[in-house]
C-alpha cells in the first residue's frame, strides 16, 4: 500500500515521517528550557499559549549522541493528537511511496519500522508511537504540566 511520508534530515540521516502523524511543520521558535530536563527533551515552545515539549529525536534513537547547535533552516515537527515537536535538521519533502520492511534488529530503538526508496537514496520510516516509552510518555506528560504552571505564574507577576 502507498503511503505519503514527511522527509526529514537529521544529521547526515534521512527519515520518513507518516504524513498522518504530523499537525504542521514550523521553523525554529525561542525554545524555554528549564534546567534538570531529561537530555532528549529539549525545552518547550509555546504554541496557542500552551507549552509544547520539544524532542531531539537523534537522542531518542542513538542516546550517546549530543546535540552541539540547531542549523539555521531547522524546522520544528509537530506530531498530532497533542504529541511534541521533534527538532529536525530539516524538513524536506513530501513524498509517497511503498515501505519496505526491516529486521527488528536493525532498528533503532524499534523505533524504525522500514525504508522508502528515494530517487537513490533510502529514508528510514519512523513509527512516531514507538518514539517514547509510556513511561516516557508519562513523565513528558507531568514536564509539561509543570512548564504550564511555570508559565502561569511568570504571567501572574
Amino acid at each position: 500500500m502507498t503511503a505519503s511520508f514527511l522527509i526529514l534530515r537529521i544529521g547526515d540521516t534521512r527519515f520518513a515521517l507518516p504524513l498522518s502523524a504530523v499537525r504542521e511543520v514550523l521553523p525554529v521558535l525561542p525554545i524555554d528550557a528549564a534546567p534538570g530536563l531529561p537530555a532528549p527533551v529539549l525545552g518547550f515552545v509555546t504554541l496557542q499559549g500552551e507549552p509544547v515539549p520539544v524532542l531531539a529525536p537523534l537522542l531518542l534513537l542513538e542516546p550517546t549522541t549530543r546535540v552541539e547547535h540547531v542549523a539555521l533552516f531547522a524546522h520544528l515537527v509537530r506530531l498530532r493528537d497533542g504529541g511534541p515537536c521533534l527538532l529536525v535538521d530539516r524538513a524536506e519533502d513530501v513524498v509517497s511511496g511503498m515501505v519496505a520492511p526491516v529486521e527488528a534488529d536493525h532498528s533503532l530503538n524499534a523505533a524504525i519500522v522500514g525504508e522508502l526508496t528515494i530517487g537513490d537514496d533510502v529514508a528510514h520510516v519512523l513509527a512516531p508511537d514507538r518514539l517514547l516509552l509510556d513511561s516516557e510518555r508519562a513523565t513528558l506528560a507531568a514536564l509539561t504540566a509543570a512548564a504550564a504552571r511555570r508559565a502561569e505564574q511568570w504571567g501572574a507577576a
